[in-house]
């Protein structure tokens, strides 16, 4: 069938998005990262609750949270010349394996939430790193000798809905971690032709016995001073 149009178009007032590449971070619940950030910007967009923030070589997308808001706003990015997009984000790890403060490649995402299948309907309901960005940021990985877990994720729309029963299901489909926003960013990246990768840090572990939360900690700020910010700061 043939793609079509929207009838609605968003309307995005900024310059382009430099060498057309976009970072975007979901959450970042350490505020000193952002004043970071915002000092070295060269120019601040406002994008209804949440910022744009041009770096020389990239923009940033501070926020936000939940798959239909993050392509609310990248859709209005999208016509600044998009080109390539990096999520930088955290999740919750379902397996014994992968502990808070490791890192974690999405090669595929499973779509728990409503927005991925208005851009590309697909009945396994998963969805691809594009193979460009992957290999750009796993060359980035490699460089650095930093090591990493590869593997399934799931996005979901409801993270106080996880259930022992949800993190058996999850298991049983091969999915090793969680989070929001990823499956609607590949599928609209594979809708418009666009590269998409995501890194994450781990920052809280989920199993039938419980959950352990260490987002706030001290561990997962070292972790993301020590990855994030080169990705961010660094051409």
């Amino acid at each position: 069938m043939k793609r079509q149009e929207s009838i609605a178009r968003p309307d995005f007032q900024g310059p382009e998005i430099p060498d057309g590449r976009l970072i975007f971070i979901p959450f970042m619940p350490f505020q000193r990262i952002i004043s970071d950030i915002r000092k070295k910007a060269r120019l601040l967009v406002n994008l209804h609750r949440n910022k744009l923030y041009y770096l020389e070589h990239t923009a940033i997308l501070d926020g936000p949270v939940g798959a239909s808001s993050c392509v609310n706003s990248i859709e209005k990015i999208r016509q600044a010349k998009l080109k390539e997009i990096v999520v930088l984000s955290y999740c919750g790890s379902l397996s014994e394996q992968l502990s808070p403060g490791q890192l974690f490649v999405p090669l595929s995402a499973l779509s728990e939430e409503g927005t991925s299948s208005h851009y590309v309907k697909r009945k396994s309901r998963l969805y691809q790193a594009s193979p460009q960005g992957l290999e750009k940021l796993l060359s980035h990985l490699t460089c650095r000798h930093w090591p990493y877990t590869a593997g399934r994720m799931v996005s979901t729309d409801a993270p106080y809905r996880e259930t022992p029963a949800w993190v058996k299901r999850m298991q049983k489909k091969g999915v090793q971690t969680v989070d929001m926003e990823i499956s609607a960013v590949f599928s609209f990246a594979e809708f418009y032709q666009l590269e998409a990768a995501g890194l994450f840090i781990v920052s809280d572990q989920l199993s039938t016995a419980g959950w352990q939360n260490q987002m706030n900690s001290q561990h997962i700020l070292s972790a993301t001073e020590h990855y994030f910010l080169p990705l961010i700061f660094e051409p």
